[in-house]
């Protein structure tokens, strides 16, 4: 029988529920942080861009990079899930000597293919221009060529990072792929622009690819894990296990990357790049609240790849339940500040920007729905069913793509806005209402309830108050970020034992002693 989800589960032994729960708080925390850091950095990127350049200009930045992102995931393959998924299954089943096997599995198709994909794009990238390029052909294709070597980098640092969060430490994840490199990028996209010009600040973004794939491989080859050599029946036998799980995951982290960045190059193939500006620029908002939810995603994925392969459904829904209302407490107190002074936020990139304010109420709504469903695809995927992933993003993706021909030729950026919002509605519910009938499992619980009135009404209310009372100027958003702020802490601090606050911690603390 399930436990109720407002009381912690009880400590027995170092596996126990609540020890993961601790593992997944240490994670979440850690990757949580470098999230905030990720999504500061980012934000500086696209403001140094949508500052230091035209809107066309900006245009062909953001819409090669996003190109550049789609094309990255294509070229992971699905290792990215698979990996964890194998090496944390192998840590309980087998041992930590295959750790090596599930890599090498993972890694020689993938780089070979990566080889491939980068000269396919470098060759097509005329004709990739002309395509997505609408009003500024020649230039997207000059930067889809700077460009194409990079997608081989990106491929070697998805795998270390990867393997690392099998072994089930995310500090490679954190320092490196949200903190090192947003970093490194800033600093070389800003020299580029002071410097040298639009031309050369693509490239400058891409090189911090290089430097982190270099210190995950680095990385993860000091996990001191053993390299034990298989016999060929045997090598093939984990290829064929892997492949088996990974092929579907290849199409779904397409699906999913296309979700967030396909939209941008579709804004810039059919309304013309000063759109896309407009729509890359307001989006970023975004990404605070989805790196917040991948935080707590990547912390959850061994927990649940532990539970459920351990057939412990009790402990997986405990789980679940508590990584949502993290989630929650984490992701929609930013939503509604982005939803109700979008207007005022958008004035920091400069007055053409402003336009994009319904895309923000619209893509804030979607994303809090996303949230109260909780991690409901780490759960798909740990139990096993990646092939209904699947058919959620394509499905989900296909929505996404039919309204963006339909409506962004009429209504720009705000057309794409509602095809992405209703693609994250449908791929979520779908997946919420497979994760119910096949494993019995929901997110709705004492805990996701206390977060969702803790914000709406510390967060919501006042913000809605100062910008009735006061308007929408910087002082009223001001205003309303410091009493919203005073309330979520104080409701959060006076709820704490039901939130698990304290079980956060004490596990941060015994991070910092050891």
């Amino acid at each position: 029988m399930n436990q109720d989800p407002g009381v912690p589960p009880r400590i027995d032994a170092p596996g126990s529920g609540r020890a993961s729960l601790s593992g997944v708080a240490r994670g979440g925390a850690l990757n949580a942080v470098g999230a905030v850091v990720s999504a500061v950095l980012g934000f500086a990127v696209t403001l140094c861009i949508a500052r230091g350049f035209s809107r066309e200009a900006a245009g062909v930045f953001f819409n090669s990079t996003s190109a550049f992102l789609v094309l990255v995931a294509v070229g992971q393959l699905g290792t990215n899930v698979g990996l964890v998924y194998f090496v944390s299954r192998s840590r309980v089943r087998e041992g930590p000597d295959m750790f090596s096997s599930y890599v090498r599995a993972a890694g020689g198709p993938v780089l070979v293919w990566n080889v491939v994909l980068g000269i396919a794009i470098f060759a097509a990238a005329p004709a990739l221009g002309e395509l997505i390029g609408s009003d500024r052909s020649d230039d997207v294709a000059s930067a889809l060529r700077v460009l194409a070597p990079f997608v081989l980098a990106a491929a070697v640092e998805n795998l270390a990072v990867s393997a690392s969060r099998g072994l089930g430490t995310m500090r490679p994840t954190a320092v490196l792929t949200l903190v090192a490199r947003p970093a490194i990028q800033v600093v070389l996209v800003l020299g580029a622009v002071a410097v040298a010009g639009p031309s050369a600040a693509v490239g400058a973004w891409a090189t911090g690819y290089v430097l982190c794939a270099l210190a995950a491989v680095v990385w993860v080859r000091r996990l001191g894990y053993a390299r034990p050599g298989m016999h060929p029946p045997q090598r093939v036998r984990v290829g064929r296990d892997f492949w088996a799980f990974t092929a579907p995951r290849a199409l779904v982290t397409v699906a999913q990357i296309a979700m967030q960045r396909l939209d941008i190059v579709l804004v810039g193939a059919l309304a013309g790049a000063a759109p896309a500006a407009v729509y890359a620029a307001t989006t970023r908002f975004l990404v605070a609240g989805q790196l917040g939810t991948q935080s707590i995603s990547l912390a959850a994925q061994p927990g649940f790849a532990h539970f459920l392969a351990a057939g412990d459904r009790s402990r997986a829904e405990d789980l679940y339940r508590m990584s949502t209302a993290w989630l929650v407490l984490v992701a929609w107190p930013l939503y509604l500040v982005l939803a109700i002074f979008s207007s005022t936020i958008l004035r920091i990139f400069g007055p053409g920007y402003v336009e994009g304010a319904p895309v923000l109420v619209i893509l804030a709504a979607a994303l809090m729905f996303g949230a109260v469903v909780g991690v409901v695809e780490v759960v798909l995927v740990m139990a096993g069913h990646s092939g209904w992933t699947l058919v959620n993003s394509v499905s989900a993706l296909s929505v996404m793509v039919l309204l963006d021909v339909w409506l962004i030729p009429r209504h720009g950026a705000f057309g794409a806005s509602i095809g992405w919002g209703c693609a994250i509605v449908v791929r979520n519910a779908l997946a919420l209402l497979q994760v119910r009938r096949t494993l019995g499992l929901h997110p709705f619980g004492r805990a996701s309830a206390l977060t969702v009135a803790i914000t709406l009404g510390g967060v919501g209310v006042p913000l809605l108050m100062c910008r009735v009372l006061l308007g929408p100027g910087l002082a009223s958003l001001a205003v309303g970020l410091l009493v919203a702020g005073v309330c979520h802490l104080s409701a959060t601090y006076v709820l704490r034992r039901q939130l698990h606050v304290p079980a956060l911690l004490a596990s941060l603390r015994r991070r910092r002693s050891a």
